[in-house]
């Protein structure tokens, strides 16, 4: 019997069952379905964290406060716990903005982040404040001035009671209204508002958190007469070009452990990372997620290859006198082994379909609803996830499918036929 006819038997026989075929198909597309709709959702997220990260440009040093001896997860882990690390200060920034010194740093901003009522009239909203220096903009491209300015460095150092609003507070406190010279009030002071940002798009949302709804002090003001500390989150700023980073990297890091009366490099409290090394942290979490998670999804592929074997075990125990009379008229046993080969392997190839299918359109749908949610939700479909769920189910079909038809081409045709 050649390949076409095995094919034509194969289809008869599956249509014979239909709802038996239909709960085989479902497996596997449910299986291929998920691989899809993981894979290409995490190719997603890496994209929003990866333009995000890239929002702030590759000449910028974040300086993060780090627990000596601890690793990044440990810190934020301890960090987590209540534990704090406060040696990072004003006069670490003082010192960075020193044109003698470090002729190539071009913007230094410190950077301190508090949650507040902010009030105007009857209107409020709880939001984050962040505390800044006014190189704040220079350094974060996606920071434009809509209407007003930003805080000057004047302002900064008379802790001046001054605000720049986002542009969704804007909104939500002032609606229709000019907000600029208005007083907004924050843990029970009023802050004139001296600008307000442009709405930052699909950049807007940092880590889950909206920026259109920050207000921005100047950080002097945030850390004395709001949160009342006097030790900073967080540094950034920004050299001349990416050559610079390298010596900035060393350099920076000689000046804060003379600062804070550090000897050993290992016991270090403050963590130097450029905007290529967070890219790269990212991209190997990614790989790890997506390993981890695909294997997860995997596991509903193999489960659906196991239902395959089993209703072709059945199938072969409930057509044993038809395999019985097919071997009595000729058919051979490689005849019978490729009917029960192609019939498992068009379960799955019809399963493969139809689950890519739902799979890109999960994927597209959760990008779409994640962009209506504010995120700048990359639509992205992982080609590769495709052919690895595609070619994986074809597989399983192969495998899981071998033995029961072999079991059906070892069938006597005496034996078969006498078979009730």
């Amino acid at each position: 019997m050649n390949l076409p006819s095995i094919i034509k038997q194969s289809i008869i026989a599956l249509k014979a069952n239909k709802l038996r075929s239909a709960i085989s198909i479902l497996g596997i597309v449910i299986g291929v379905a998920a691989v899809v709709l993981i894979l290409s959702l995490g190719q997603g997220l890496k994209g929003l964290v990866t333009n995000e990260i890239e929002a702030f440009g590759p000449n910028m040093l974040d300086i993060a406060i780090n627990i000596p001896g601890a690793s990044q997860i440990g810190t934020v882990a301890s960090m987590a716990q209540g534990i704090k690390i406060t040696t990072l200060n004003l006069d670490d920034v003082k010192d960075l903005k020193d044109k003698s010194r470090f002729p190539y740093i071009e913007a230094v901003s410190g950077q301190a982040i508090g949650q507040e009522w902010a009030t105007y009239q009857n209107k409020e909203k709880k939001s984050l404040f962040y505390g800044c220096g006014a190189d704040f903009p220079v350094i974060y491209k996606m920071a434009k001035i809509g209407k007003g300015r930003f805080f000057t460095e004047d302002e900064d150092n008379s802790l001046a009671k001054v605000a720049v609003l986002g542009s969704g507070l804007a909104e939500e406190l002032f609606n229709q209204a000019e907000p600029l010279g208005k007083k907004v009030k924050l843990k029970g002071q009023n802050f004139k508002v001296v600008g307000v940002l442009e709405p930052q798009g699909m950049f807007s949302s940092f880590g889950g958190i909206d920026m259109n709804n920050f207000v921005y002090l100047p950080l002097q003001t945030a850390l004395k007469e709001v949160l009342g500390i006097d030790y900073l989150s967080e540094i950034v700023l920004m050299v001349k070009g990416e050559e610079y980073l390298p010596q900035a990297q060393e350099e920076i890091a000689r000046l804060l452990r003379r600062n804070h009366n550090i000897t050993d490099p290992d016991k270090d409290d403050f963590m130097i990372t450029t905007m290529g090394e967070i890219l790269e942290q990212v991209n190997e979490i990614s790989v790890i997620l997506n390993l981890l998670l695909g294997f997860l999804a995997a596991i509903s592929l193999l489960v659906g290859g196991i239902g395959i074997m089993n209703i072709m075990l059945v199938s072969v125990s409930e057509r044993t006198r038809e395999i019985g009379l097919r071997k009595s008229l000729g058919a051979t046993k490689k005849d019978i082994l490729g009917q029960f080969l192609i019939e498992s392997l068009v379960i799955t190839g019809s399963g493969g379909v139809i689950g890519i299918f739902l799979g890109v359109s999960s994927s597209l749908l959760g990008g779409l609803a994640a962009r209506t949610q504010g995120l700048a939700w990359p639509l992205i479909i992982s080609w590769l996830a495709i052919l690895i769920a595609f070619f994986v189910s074809m597989a399983i079909g192969l495998i899981f499918g071998i033995y029961p038809a072999r079991k059906a081409a070892q069938l006597s045709p005496i034996v078969a036929m006498r078979r009730e």
